[in-house]
């Protein structure tokens, strides 16, 4: 198995450059770091995908990618709900306000907008995503290690002790996303609408790196001090702006894509008949119609049940909402059963093992929204919300501070020569597993500037350093009612 490995590394050497403009953009990030890895050929032994080979094992990393991929795709849009909620006087026989404001901007409220009444909008949102658990994506914070294969298959990167180098790789990323939804409501019945929501987006991904090979095991050997090099002149790494045999600086890539991300399909029931105070149960089914390979969608069929609580006291209306979401994974299907297991090997999982890791990184959650909006006279309405969101069973990326040891002791001439272990601390990508909560504010206006139309106003902002976090998130709505 690792000389499988090694040789489809090799491969996927040869085929980096004829691949770059290709790649899906979910891969752009894996694929910019391969080619970045990738050494000159060294003539004692041939290094060149060494630290390649590794990295399709490297945990923290594919976690992160999964998380960043997770989190970009799966944008919050704005309530569906009407502004104007109307309610039937059978004795006058006509329809009256429901509320005197204009309601929650990304919560949703127990009003309903009237039996056949017909609400629909357009709403535009700008992501520009600073950090990712308290790590700031833009200054180089975001720092990896990458480790030499095991090329005896000792078990150990001892031996052979050139194993004992390392990558030091400083990440910056870009990383937006413009959303554009129609979103629409319609009054079923006096308690029941159906509501639904098809966004439009457009990501882009540019990230910039500085690799060092850190010769933590042969800076001091007079033969193999240079084993490991990074390729130079005319096999230099085209996307980096400096290049030695020693590091590879300012080095980039790029790429985008647009198209419709997951649609949403909302249903809501009012359980009170009270104008003061109301309870109602809600389902959002959310639709894998975004590629996820180009980070447009989750790639995962997203069912949402929740309770909506809300009052009004006048011109103040409080509201919250608290749910749970669950993630449907596909299971594998028969064209993907594994091989009959390899003598020696450890046994490849059944498909029922794998029907979760089709799409790692997208898990349940539990959400809650609490907050109220303001009517400020009969045309304005100013609502706040608190949105807390609980990942379950999430990767939580951190780095810290990890102990490498190498051996400095040359064993490849003489196996029987006693190891030098050294052993230094460096800063490391690390995706422990547990529930990751984040917390987000919203804040802005609703505008009904004539006749039935609502202009909003809103800025979202991050409350807590988890998850993948903006610090502020302009977006404005148009809505009418018929």
């Amino acid at each position: 198995m690792r000389k499988r490995r090694v040789l489809v590394a090799l491969a996927l050497t040869a085929l980096l450059p004829l691949r770059a403009a290709a790649d899906d953009l979910r891969d752009l990030l894996f694929n910019f770091l391969a080619q970045g890895i990738t050494l000159a050929p060294s003539p004692i032994f041939n290094h060149s995908a060494h630290f390649l080979a590794g990295l399709p094992e490297f945990t923290a990393f594919n976690e992160f990618n999964q998380l960043l991929s997770s989190e970009v795709s799966s944008f919050p849009l704005p309530s569906s709900s009407g502004g104007f909620t109307y309610t039937y006087d059978p004795k006058l026989g006509t329809f009256t306000r429901g509320s005197d404001s204009f309601g929650p901007v990304y919560a949703e409220r127990a009003d309903t907008v009237g039996k056949g009444r017909f609400n629909v909008g357009m709403n535009y949102s700008h992501f520009s995503f600073d950090q990712i658990n308290n790590i700031d994506l833009h200054d180089g914070s975001l720092q990896m290690v990458f480790t030499h294969t095991d090329t005896k298959g000792s078990g150990t990167e001892l031996h052979y002790f050139f194993q004992g180098d390392v990558i030091q790789a400083q990440l910056r990323l870009n990383v937006t996303s413009d959303v554009g939804a129609v979103v629409a409501t319609y009054g079923v019945t006096d308690r029941f609408d159906l509501g639904f929501a098809v966004p439009i987006v457009k990501v882009a991904l540019s990230p910039e790196s500085d690799l060092t090979i850190n010769r933590l095991a042969t800076g001091n050997d007079p033969i193999f001090k240079n084993v490991h090099q990074f390729r130079t002149g005319a096999a230099a790494d085209p996307s980096c702006q400096t290049v030695t045999v020693d590091v590879e600086q300012n080095c980039r890539q790029s790429g985008s894509a647009s198209g419709i991300g997951d649609v949403l399909l909302r249903g809501k029931i009012r359980l009170t008949d009270s104008p003061t105070a109301g309870l109602a149960v809600a389902t959002d089914a959310r639709f894998p119609t975004g590629r996820a390979e180009d980070l447009l969608g989750t790639g995962v069929m997203q069912i949402k049940a929740y309770v909506i609580g809300s009052a009004h006291f006048g011109a103040f209306s409080p509201h919250i909402n608290a749910g749970y979401t669950w993630a449907i994974h596909r299971c594998l299907g028969q064209s993907d059963v594994p091989p009959p297991p390899v003598a020696g090997e450890p046994p490849s999982p059944s498909p029922r093992d794998t029907c979760r890791e089709t799409h790692d990184g997208i898990s349940d959650q539990i959400d809650y929204t609490g907050g109220f909006d303001l009517a400020l006279g009969s045309h304005v309405t100013f609502a706040a919300d608190v949105i807390g969101i609980t990942y379950r069973k999430s990767p939580i990326v951190e780095v810290q501070s990890t102990p490498f040891t190498a051996n400095t002791a040359n064993d490849v001439f003489n196996p029987n020569n006693p190891p030098v272990l050294v052993t230094t601390n460096l800063p490391q990508l690390v995706a422990p597993v547990g529930n990751l909560n984040t917390l987000t504010g919203s804040a802005g206006f609703k505008i009904n500037p004539f006749g039935n139309l609502l202009v909003t106003v809103n800025g979202l902002f991050s409350l807590t350093k988890k998850g993948l976090q903006d610090k502020f998130t302009p977006m404005v709505a148009f809505d009418y009612a018929f």
